[in-house]
């Protein structure tokens, strides 16, 4: 699944801690009583009650000191579940926290700890569900962009006293982000987002795997996939003119390229919509 949810676990130890958080997953921690003081790289954290941090699983997490009584609620998943998962993106605005090196915690109002805790609970729910419900994948799916616009949010809020500096690396991934939501109907090749951001293809492949640990022609291929579907749900567009959309040169190539990243043909993912 690539997704685990925590709801008021009572954490006694720092094994137990680390445990919970995964080396290669994102995490995202809020502590419901008692204290947490952790290192993430160089950088010490004390947490207390209604505070939370992301924690992306680029950074080394480390256990300082567990207070007694300390309950935290904790959601972890993988860039792979992230990227799956994902609605449009990065302009929802969470993506910048995801590939930084830098953790910030934010000071949650009682409110917002208590709609957080409520999409973590959600959420828990939603993994739960049997997998015989139709739905289930795109309920979700709508649950945790849910959960990432309401963290957004908070971001937004907190923005003014954060002050997150990003390397070069990370300034580059996130404008390939951008290009790539407005022209991935149209543009296909590494070469034009390489262009477009004065950097060979060989630099921006190599940058966007080690911040992103994905080549940028797999993210690419990736939002073709999800802008077809899209596409695919509309029933008065047919097959050759998603293909013309999508710039590819038959109906032919795009059913085998879509068939490859999903396992059905436009026509079977269509008729399988439209069963449901």
């Amino acid at each position: 699944m690539g997704l685990q949810v925590c709801i008021f676990e009572s954490i006694t130890s720092k094994n137990a801690f680390r445990e919970l958080i995964g080396a290669d997953h994102f995490s995202i921690l809020i502590v419901n009583s008692g204290f947490l003081c952790i290192q993430v790289n160089n950088q010490k954290i004390n947490l207390s009650v209604n505070e939370m941090i992301v924690i992306s699983s680029r950074l080394v997490c480390e256990v300082v000191v567990i207070s007694d009584q300390l309950k935290i609620s904790q959601l972890s998943f993988t860039s792979e579940f992230a990227f799956k998962n994902r609605i449009r993106w990065p302009h929802i605005g969470y993506f910048d926290f995801f590939i930084t090196r830098f953790s910030t915690k934010i000071v949650l109002k009682n409110k917002e700890a208590i709609v957080l805790i409520d999409l973590f609970k959600l959420l828990n729910g939603k993994v739960k569900m049997s997998s015989e419900h139709v739905f289930k994948n795109e309920i979700l799916l709508f649950s945790f962009n849910l959960l990432l616009y309401e963290l957004a949010g908070l971001y937004k809020r907190s923005s003014r006293e954060i002050t997150v500096k990003h390397s070069s690396k990370e300034k580059l991934v996130m404008e390939f982000f951008k290009i790539l939501e407005i022209n991935c109907r149209k543009q296909h090749s590494v070469k034009f987002y390489s262009d477009t951001l004065h950097v060979t293809p060989g630099h921006l492949t190599k940058t966007v795997k080690e911040v992103a640990e994905k080549t940028a022609k797999q993210f690419i291929e990736e939002s073709i996939v999800l802008e077809a579907k899209v596409l695919l749900q509309d029933n008065h567009l047919t097959i050759l003119d998603i293909t013309e959309e999508l710039q590819f040169s038959n109906s032919s190539f795009f059913s085998n390229f879509f068939k490859r990243h999903t396992s059905l043909s436009p026509s079977e993912y269509r008729l399988r919509l439209n069963f449901h």
